[in-house]
C-alpha cells in the first residue's frame, strides 16, 4: 500500500467496469494514497508520476475523485504517528508535494480528497481549512470521517457533539465524500464498526443534510463480514429517519 501503480492496463480497467455494472455498483471514489512526505524519495517522485496514470484510468472508470493520504513521517507506515508530523518541515514539504499531484489533477478535472487522520500532519479540521486554502486547487476537497476526527485522549462521549460541530464549521462546505466508520471510547484511536462506537450519526447526518451533502456514505472499517448487513441496516435506518435518501 505504499505505493500506487506506475501503469493500469485497459484490461484491469474493463475487469472493473465490469463487476460494477453486474453488481449495479457505482464507482464513488478511486484510492491514491500514498505517503507525501515519503522519505524515500525515488518512489515519492514515482507515485507523484503515477498520478498521471491514475487519473487517466479514473476518468475510464467514469469516476471523478482520487483519495490521497497527507502523509507520515514513519518510516513503517504512513498510517502511523510520528512526532515530527507536526514540525513546520513536514507542513512545508507537504506544501511543496501536494503542488504537482494537483496540477496532475487539474489537467484531467479530477477532485482530491483528504481527511483528518491523528497519524498525518493534517490531523485536525483547521489544518485541513488551511491545507486546502495554501494549495490553492479548487478541486481539493474533504472527506468526512468523523471517526478520524478524534485525536489520542479525545475519544470521549462528552467531546463528540463539540468535535464534530467544530469539523463542520471549519470544512463543512468542502465535503466531497462522506464516510461512516466509527471509534470507540478511549484514551488512544480505536476504531469501531459503524453503530458501535461514540459517533453521533445523528448530529452527523443531520449536518451533512445541512450543508447540502447528497453523495455516497461509504462504510469501512468493518473487518468482521458478519458484521456487515447489521452495520448498512443502521445506516439506513438513520438515513430513513432524516429523510435522506
Amino acid at each position: 500500500m505504499e505505493e500506487i501503480p506506475e501503469v493500469i492496463g485497459d484490461e484491469v480497467i474493463e475487469a472493473l467496469k465490469a463487476a460494477a455494472q453486474k453488481y449495479d455498483i457505482s464507482i464513488a471514489a478511486v484510492n491514491a494514497t500514498f505517503n507525501l512526505i515519503d522519505h524515500d524519495k525515488e518512489r515519492l517522485n514515482r507515485n507523484i508520476r503515477s498520478l498521471d496514470g491514475m487519473c487517466r484510468a479514473n476518468q475510464k472508470l467514469g469516476c471523478s475523485l482520487l483519495t490521497l493520504c497527507t502523509g507520515s513521517r514513519s518510516r513503517e507506515s504512513m498510517w502511523k504517528a510520528h512526532p515530527r508530523n507536526a514540525s513546520k518541515e513536514a507542513w512545508d514539504e507537504l506544501s511543496q508535494n501536494i503542488r504537482p499531484v494537483a496540477e496532475t489533477a487539474k489537467r484531467y478535472g479530477m477532485y482530491l480528497g483528504i481527511e483528518t487522520e491523528a497519524a498525518n500532519v493534517v490531523m485536525t479540521p483547521e489544518m485541513a481549512r488551511r491545507f486546502m486554502d495554501e494549495t490553492g486547487y479548487a478541486g481539493l476537497k474533504v472527506i468526512m470521517d468523523c471517526a478520524n476526527l478524534f485525536l489520542p485522549k479525545t475519544a470521549h462521549k462528552e467531546m463528540v457533539r463539540p468535535v464534530i460541530a467544530n469539523a463542520f464549521a471549519q470544512i463543512g462546505s468542502e465535503i466531497i465524500l462522506a464516510h461512516g466508520k466509527d471509534i470507540a471510547e478511549s484514551e488512544e484511536v480505536v476504531f469501531a464498526p459503524t453503530g458501535q462506537g461514540i459517533v453521533d450519526y445523528d448530529l452527523f447526518l443531520s449536518l451533512l443534510k445541512d450543508y447540502g451533502y447528497q453523495g455516497p456514505m461509504i462504510l469501512h472499517g468493518i473487518y468482521d463480514e458478519s458484521l456487515m448487513q447489521g452495520c448498512v441496516e443502521f445506516m439506513q435506518r438513520k438515513l430513513d429517519a432524516l429523510g435522506i435518501t
